[in-house]
C-alpha cells in the first residue's frame, strides 16, 4: 500500500509530496508567538520559547529532503464547539503518529512530523513549571511554532486556506 492509500484509509483527505524547502520560517510569524496571540507562549512545550530560535528552526528544517503535506477535516460548529475542535486536533495528531509508524515500517527512520496548531494531547500543558512533558514520544511541534506561514503554504499548493464555520481542517506534514 502506498502512502496516499494509507493516508486515505486513516481519513486524511490531502496527502501531497513536496520539497521541504517550501517551509521557510518567517520572523513575523515568530513575532506573533512572542506577542502571545494564541496564549501558548511559555506555557506549552511544543511552542516558543521551548522549540528553539528561528535559526534553529531553519537548521532543523534543512535536514530533510522530502515531505508529505497532510490535511484532515471534520464537520463541526467551529465557532462554538470548543471540545469538538480540541478532539478533532487530537484525532489528527493520532493520525500523524500512525503516518509516522507507516514511514518507520517502510524503513524511513529519520523523520519529523509537524502539526497544525499546538499539541493537544494534554488538557493543560506545563501544569507545573519545570515538570517534564508527560508524552515526549508523542508530542509534536506545530508548523506555526516553527514560524511557518501555513496559509501561504496552502496557497502554494492551491488548497483552501479559508476558515469555515461548519468544519475545521487541520494541516500538518511529515518530513523525511
Amino acid at each position: 500500500m502506498d502512502i496516499s492509500d494509507f493516508a486515505r484509509q486513516l481519513g486524511i483527505e490531502t496527502c501531497l509530496e513536496f520539497d521541504p524547502e517550501l517551509l521557510v520560517p518567517e520572523q513575523w510569524i515568530r513575532d506573533l508567538c512572542l506577542e502571545n496571540k494564541c496564549g501558548n507562549y511559555g506555557k506549552h512545550y511544543m511552542c516558543p520559547p521551548y522549540v528553539g530560535s528561528l535559526e534553529e528552526s531553519k537548521e532543523q528544517l534543512g535536514m530533510f529532503r522530502h515531505g508529505v503535506l497532510l490535511q484532515y477535516s471534520k464537520t463541526l460548529d467551529a465557532r462554538n464547539d470548543h471540545e469538538g475542535l480540541r478532539q478533532s486536533r487530537v484525532e489528527f495528531h493520532n493520525k500523524i503518529l500512525e503516518m509516522e509508524e507507516y514511514f518507520r515500517n517502510e524503513g524511513i527512520t529519520h523523520l519529523w512530523a509537524l502539526m497544525g496548531g499546538s499539541c493537544a494531547l494534554c488538557n493543560v500543558c506545563i501544569d507545573e513549571p519545570g515538570e517534564p512533558c508527560p508524552h515526549p514520544d508523542k508530542a509534536r511541534t506545530s508548523l506555526e511554532a516553527m514560524a511557518i506561514d501555513v496559509l501561504a503554504l496552502l496557497d502554494k499548493f492551491g488548497l483552501d486556506n479559508n476558515f469555515h464555520i461548519d468544519k475545521v481542517t487541520w494541516t500538518g506534514c511529515i518530513l523525511y
